[in-house]
């Protein structure tokens, strides 16, 4: 393990959103925390662990709490790919994480018929120091300024689409109905969706150290486009440039 260096750990859920960060690295050193794979080095002259977390909030949260007891990261970046919910999006269009929630922690009404736009968001249950106890915390979970900062300086160098700041809205689903979608995002003011965003957001906030969920467009039903695999290669291009940018 590398010592005495300020080490950044970047993650992404899928073999195609973190081979291109793994095949990037020099003195490449793998391990393996419980069932999850790290793999440290590298990358100009920059010290990188990348995280294997698997698909899904508690998959991302584990790899994240054990990523940081083994590692000390300066800073945790999660990537990947998401599905629009802003209409302006299209696929390679890319979104800096300016805040994110659980989409699937919610309280409905009481009636007698299923109706989804009646729901009140309730945030996570995260560990209250005062308290000593797990209790409801924010709702929304900010991106780390610094390292938002960071992504903005490489998003002049991206063609591939827009950079925009955003919010992403975490659960483990896989949503293509275009009316929650656009609810969604006019009620709650989500960009987009993933799975692991707001949970390893949850333990960076524990733990006290600065996160950034990079998240780019692979599919949006207000295109019509289906997955698209290429634009996981893209978002980690563009999340290497970004590490250039960050200062510890």
């Amino acid at each position: 393990m590398l010592m005495n260096t300020k080490i950044i750990m970047l993650q992404g859920a899928m073999d195609l959103e973190t081979e291109l960060l793994i095949a990037s690295l020099e003195q490449p050193q793998e391990y393996l925390l419980g069932k999850w794979r790290f793999v440290e080095g590298i990358y100009k002259d920059k010290p990188l662990v990348i995280a294997a977390t698997s698909i899904g909030s508690a998959n991302a949260a584990a790899a994240t709490a054990l990523g940081i007891e083994h590692f000390h990261p300066a800073a945790v970046i999660n990537q990947g790919t998401a599905g629009g919910h802003d209409p302006a999006l299209k696929a390679f269009d890319i979104v800096l994480g300016k805040q994110s929630f659980d989409a699937s922690s919610y309280r409905t009404a009481k009636e007698e018929q299923a109706d989804w736009q009646h729901m009140e968001l309730m945030g996570a249950y995260a560990y209250d120091p005062q308290e000593k106890t797990f209790l409801p915390q924010s709702v929304y979970y900010a991106g780390d300024q610094k390292l938002l900062e960071a992504a903005h300086k490489a998003a002049s160098d991206y063609t591939r689409g827009k950079v925009v700041d955003g919010c992403f809205a975490s659960s483990n689903t896989w949503n293509r109905q275009k009316e929650r979608i656009r609810y969604l995002h006019e009620q709650f003011g989500s960009s987009c969706e993933e799975m692991e965003v707001h949970s390893a957001a949850q333990i960076c906030q524990q733990y006290k150290i600065p996160f950034l969920g990079i998240r780019i467009i692979s599919n949006t039903e207000f295109q019509d486009e289906e997955f698209q695999p290429e634009s996981a290669k893209a978002c980690q291009q563009f999340v290497l440039k970004v590490v250039q940018n960050i200062t510890y």
